[in-house]
């Protein structure tokens, strides 16, 4: 009950932020919308600063969970490397959720707030694929360390354009298999 609630004022607050601003939205709003006690919203939380940081948390652990199911999963380092990369290229963060998109008219250094939160939780899911491959002796420890800080970097600095037709999809796409193959390829050892 304790955590569903909290979920549900993170959601309502999510929504309200997204649709007036932060700056716009007051306890009262948060409460009201939530058809909760204003004295309800500070047994959770503080203040509003406190109620935004855990919307933003709960953010960025959307845009993560799926490449979170991908790291944690039993398949085969090297499988899981390329499913990783490949998830990153097609689901860019920026163009990941439409409540992000709105937040970004709002206020972009939300969403650089949001991207920062993100990027540093797929850096450290992508360290720990590069370290197992390591361990199990299937990537080269040297060459992965070039790659771990840069590979999640060029992902999220691509503007990836809205593609209008499937011939743009198929090219995009060789493109990702391209980009995920040169990757790999570049960090196996060689047996």
């Amino acid at each position: 009950m304790v955590l569903k609630t909290r979920e549900r004022l993170i959601e309502v607050a999510r929504q309200l932020f997204a649709h007036k601003g932060v700056a716009n939205t007051t306890m009262n709003d948060i409460a009201s919308a939530s058809d909760k006690g204003r004295r309800t919203i500070y047994t959770y939380f503080r203040n509003k600063a406190e109620i935004y940081n855990a919307v933003l948390e709960s953010e960025s652990d959307r845009l993560v969970t799926s490449l979170r199911q991908i790291a944690e999963s039993k398949m085969d380092v090297e499988t899981k490397l390329r499913k990783f990369l490949r998830f990153r290229l097609e689901n860019n963060t920026l163009q990941a959720s439409s409540s992000i998109k709105s937040w970004f008219k709002l206020d972009g250094r939300r969403m650089e707030r949001i991207n920062r939160l993100v990027q540093q939780k797929e850096n450290r899911m992508l360290r720990n694929i590069l370290e197992q491959g390591c361990l199990e002796e299937v990537f080269d420890r040297e060459r992965c360390a070039i790659l771990s800080g840069f590979v999640n970097q060029c992902i999220s600095s691509l503007v990836i354009p809205p593609l209008r037709t499937e011939y743009n999809v198929i090219v995009r796409d060789k493109a990702f298999d391209a980009f995920v193959e040169f990757v790999v390829t570049d960090i196996l050892l060689k047996k």
